[in-house]
């Protein structure tokens, strides 16, 4: 069960890294980045109830702590960018807001 739990993590993690490395819009950056997150929890999680220890779940709980207002500053961002510029491309909002 532990290597279908970090074969499904690296999965994720791979997915997410080229989300993030292949994309331009807000929002698909965004939730790339936010399955890069899952994938560790998933990682840290999993090896926590494999080994035994309860240090890493606690961990595990902050880093999904982090990860909730990481979304919330990330949407704030998204909907800033789109009521001053009316943009969703990072790369059109320098161009709009000079």
């Amino acid at each position: 069960m532990f290597e279908i739990d970090m074969i499904f993590a690296f999965a994720l993690f791979s997915v997410g890294l080229y989300g993030v490395s292949s994309n331009k819009d807000f929002l698909r950056i965004f939730f790339s980045l936010e399955m890069l997150i899952n994938a560790v929890i998933l990682m840290l999680a999993s090896s926590a109830h494999y080994l035994g220890l309860s240090q890493n779940l606690s961990f595990a709980y902050m880093v999904m702590i982090i990860a909730t207002l990481e979304a919330a500053v990330g949407i704030l961002i998204f909907a800033a960018a789109h009521k001053f510029a009316n943009v969703i491309v990072a790369d059109d909002l320098s161009e709009e807001l000079s």
